[in-house]
């Protein structure tokens, strides 16, 4: 049993620990599209490409997250086989990349980078002249800023309605719900501060205090119905689900206090030294976390986790383009 409460109260700390990341601005990756078949290869070497292209200039990618798109395009513009043994190939092509609104199509901003490819079919051909084709370049890059500057300009103007249907969300205490929509507006929008994130610390608190009394009335009933060893397992199993920095925080540490009063007077000296280096460890990663990062984008950085876990959990939407 001390060991289950070690590691609840360790978990804390760790929790405490966790670095806050800022509210990126986040582009689904798509797959590949053209006339022509392309190689699954491929098709997994350019979304790798450019998923590490758009993380180094600022653009997180993440399915669920984003109402955009990063969609990538072959498109041919010339092509010559010859008739010789073997035969090779030559395709002349642009690769156009298209930042899209997923669900309507509309392209917001486009990349085009000519490129040539030698091989023994259309497709070995384009596979080599794609390859070959980088992304880090300062091209690319002036384009992601470009793109990032559409997307948040279209959550500038969407904003009143995320936030309006966030609240609705809320009222029917869909907490998870409410995080979720103003999860996916990026921290740069102008008013991101004073009507966002006021907004997601609320509704996260509010969730983890449910969440927590929930919690520590299981743990009570199970201690209430056997105030032995086996409900003292039993009640730090269940404790070691709370969340931090709940209302229902005190409640657990006095429960855990009243059962640590029927352990042995061994099992109690153990304990007592274990959470004395547990506090110890807790009180240290919260003053690291005090000189790093501010308690709101502590607060904000735990309730995106519970918005992207909501996403990813929804039904699947029709959508205009072909999403990992």
């Amino acid at each position: 049993m001390k060991k289950i409460i070690k590691s609840f109260v360790l978990g804390m700390a760790l929790v405490a620990a966790i670095p806050c990341l800022a509210q990126q601005i986040t582009v689904a990756p798509a797959h590949m599209i053209s006339d022509y078949q392309i190689p699954e290869k491929l098709d997994n070497q350019v979304r790798s490409k450019l998923q590490r292209a758009l993380t180094a200039y600022g653009i997180a990618s993440e399915v669920g997250m984003s109402s955009f798109a990063m969609v990538p395009e072959v498109v041919i513009n010339d092509e010559h086989t010859s008739t010789t043994v073997p035969v090779y190939c030559d395709v002349d092509f642009d690769l156009v990349i298209m930042l899209q609104d997923v669900y309507t199509g509309k392209i917001f901003a486009s990349f085009s980078k000519n490129g040539k490819g030698k091989g023994t079919n259309k497709s070995n051909a384009i596979a080599k002249g794609v390859s070959a084709i980088p992304l880090n370049t300062p091209e690319f890059k002036g384009f992601c800023e470009s793109a990032k500057l559409k997307v948040i300009a279209y959550y500038e103007q969407q904003m009143p309605a995320l936030i309006a249907s966030s609240k609705a969300a809320a009222n029917g205490r869909n907490f998870e719900q409410a995080i979720g929509i103003l999860s996916e507006i990026p921290e740069e929008c102008r008013g991101y501060d004073t009507k966002v994130a006021p907004l997601i610390g609320s509704y996260y608190k509010t969730e983890i205090n449910l969440e927590g009394e929930s919690i520590l009335a299981e743990a009570k009933a199970a201690w209430a119905k056997n105030p032995d060893e086996s409900g003292a397992e039993k009640v730090a199993s269940i404790l070691s689900k709370m969340p931090p920095s709940c209302s229902s925080s005190a409640g657990a540490s006095a429960l855990l206090q009243e059962v640590k009063k029927r352990v042995t007077a061994l099992e109690a000296r153990e304990f007592a030294f274990e959470k004395q280096q547990a506090d110890r460890a807790y009180a240290l990663a919260k003053q690291g976390q005090a000189n790093a990062h501010s308690e709101k984008m502590a607060t904000i950085r735990a309730a995106r986790e519970v918005g992207v876990a909501w996403a990813k959990n929804q039904p699947k939407r029709i959508t205009k383009v072909y999403l990992w």
